[in-house]
């Protein structure tokens, strides 16, 4: 049974040769389409078939849960690739057909780019809910070469992987300041920016905003995205989920409902109701306090200027936050969500620890060594509990 799809397109030309961009649907590209998973051929082990990589799965789940977002988008292209047989350009018309002989669900169309966009999408998120309450599909810009041989195609899926760079983190979360509304990671880097600026904080010109050294500024050793993915873990365990809530408030959709606010969930993540209330404060002035503490206990090993210290360093950071966690509950064992813990209550758990800065200075900086941190600090202090 033939069955095809017509779209309006514009043909480009290259030095790799002619392409057509356009736009489908992505129910009508994902039903086309499918990834030509890089494989070892059974009779030749030394013989490659295909060029795309093996999906990750979870990679995958948190594309399909960034697809539901209020403000999802794919600017950029699916890239696939089409044998001649199953395409007709029309010049005048300025459309692409593509044909299948075999019914609407043959692959004809190889993913060059974008399996794992496509693999997000499902039957819950084809469509996508408009202010007014009504659906529009989904829809996505396809590049699509045809009759492109092998070689080709694995030339562009190079190209196109192997030229693009990481994105920083740290500068990912800088710009959650532009953001218009809440969220986990914009409360964590606003945290960040103040207790980097003040003069009194334990973290002082000593966070890299952008993840990389602040020109004029000396001994920042601490990433904003190491200071942010730390913090918001007492705040939320989806924080796209709650940046949706929000966001959907301010443009005037219709409420998302916040979760996790059951009173297992309240515990574990004891600073939620506080970033809910937007009283940010309490957790920054908690943060303060805490690190004011080890700050007092190990002046040399937090200190900006000692380099050789495993402390000021992202695996101490991690250890001294589950430390913060430890104390936290143990000082507001009732949960009561607007309490600040002293810096002299921190000062007294920390005062049983016989640890000096020389142990830290002594510890290799390597991922491990935060869970030699935590756990060496953690037990001097389990007499207070």
């Amino acid at each position: 049974m033939t069955y095809s799809v017509v779209i309006d397109a514009i043909k480009v030309s290259q030095p790799v040769g002619d392409f057509y961009c356009g736009v489908m649907n992505a129910s009508d590209v994902t039903r086309i389409s499918e990834a030509d998973v890089r494989k070892i051929q059974h009779d030749d082990v030394g013989k490659y078939l295909g060029i795309q990589r093996e999906l990750k799965p979870d990679r995958v789940k948190k594309i399909s849960s960034y697809i539901k977002g209020i403000d999802a988008t794919f600017p950029s292209s699916i890239i696939l690739s089409i044998d001649e047989e199953n395409v007709s350009w029309n010049q005048d018309l300025k459309t692409i057909t593509l044909i299948s002989n075999e019914g609407e669900d043959d692959k004809i169309a190889s993913i060059l780019d974008g399996q794992h966009r496509l693999a997000g999408f499902n039957d819950g998120n084809f469509e996508f809910e408009n202010p007014d309450g009504s659906y529009s599909p989904f829809q996505l810009l396809v590049t699509i070469f045809v009759g492109a041989d092998i070689s080709t195609q694995a030339g562009i899926f190079a190209t196109v992987n192997l030229a693009q760079t990481k994105v920083n983190k740290s500068l990912v979360y800088d710009l959650q300041a532009l953001a218009e509304a809440r969220s986990p990671e914009r409360t964590c880097h606003d945290i960040a920016v103040i207790l980097n600026a003040e003069e009194k904080s334990p973290f002082y010109r000593s966070i890299k905003r952008l993840g990389v050294a602040t020109p004029g500024v000396r001994g920042e050793f601490l990433t904003q995205a190491t200071f942010v993915e730390n913090v918001v873990k007492l705040i939320s365990p989806d924080p796209k989920a709650d940046r949706d809530h929000f966001l959907a408030e301010s443009k005037f959709w219709r409420k998302k409902e916040l979760s996790h606010l059951d009173q297992a969930s309240l515990e574990k993540y004891f600073f939620r109701i506080a970033f809910i209330k937007n009283r940010d404060e309490l957790i920054a002035s908690n943060l303060i306090n805490f690190f004011d503490a080890i700050r007092k206990k190990w002046p040399i090993a937090w200190s900006k200027e000692e380099k050789r210290s495993s402390l000021n360093k992202a695996v101490g950071f991690n250890a001294l936050i589950r430390v913060f966690q430890d104390i936290y509950r143990l000082k507001n064992s009732n949960f009561e969500w607007d309490a600040v813990i002293s810096f002299n209550s921190f000062s007294e758990m920390l005062s049983s620890c016989d640890l000096d800065d020389q142990f830290f200075i002594s510890l290799e900086l390597a991922s491990r060594s935060s869970k030699v941190i935590y756990d060496s600090i953690s037990e001097s202090f389990g007499s207070h509990c």
